[in-house]
């Protein structure tokens, strides 16, 4: 368990800043990504939360499916998401690997929508009700963040 609060600390170094990133400007640095998803990686096998061999195929089943399912929602959404995002779901697999990383992108995409709908609805209640704007742009990178904070504290609630 120690070796997973390690990780999950490590992850937040990066997410954390990245999410602010995207909040502020809707995009991420690429080079802070790439140091952090080195950094995760090199982490994993210095401490160590399963065996090696069983590390190695779950850190690829965790990246690709997560690089699948992101960036199967960006294609069917009309480019809606980012590569940004695409890419910091698969750096958000690295820690969380596959079977928690699936429970992340369902809590990501449900926090998203229901932010979403909370700024529909106030959106609505406006004094300015001609004014309209059917879409909203969020950032999704938050919520990836906390989907994947939401899914490590299940699972540790859960082992």
């Amino acid at each position: 368990m120690k070796n997973m609060l390690i990780l999950l600390a490590i992850y937040l170094a990066f997410a954390i800043p990245l999410s602010i990133m995207d909040k502020r400007k809707f995009r991420i640095s690429l080079p802070v990504l790439i140091s952090g998803s080195v950094c995760l990686i090199v982490s994993r096998f210095l401490f160590p939360t399963m065996a090696t061999v069983p590390l190695i195929k779950s850190l690829i089943y965790a990246c690709l499916s997560s690089f699948l399912i992101y960036f199967g929602t960006r294609v069917l959404s009309g480019e809606g998401l980012g590569w940004g995002d695409v890419f910091f779901g698969v750096f958000s697999s690295i820690f969380s690997l596959f079977y928690m990383n699936i429970i992340a992108t369902v809590f990501a995409s449900l926090l998203g929508v229901l932010y979403y709908l909370f700024l529909a609805l106030l959106d609505k209640f406006k004094k300015n009700k001609h004014i309209t704007r059917p879409i909203f742009a969020i950032p999704f990178v938050p919520f990836i963040t906390a989907g994947t904070v939401l899914s490590f504290v299940l699972f540790w609630i859960i082992a």
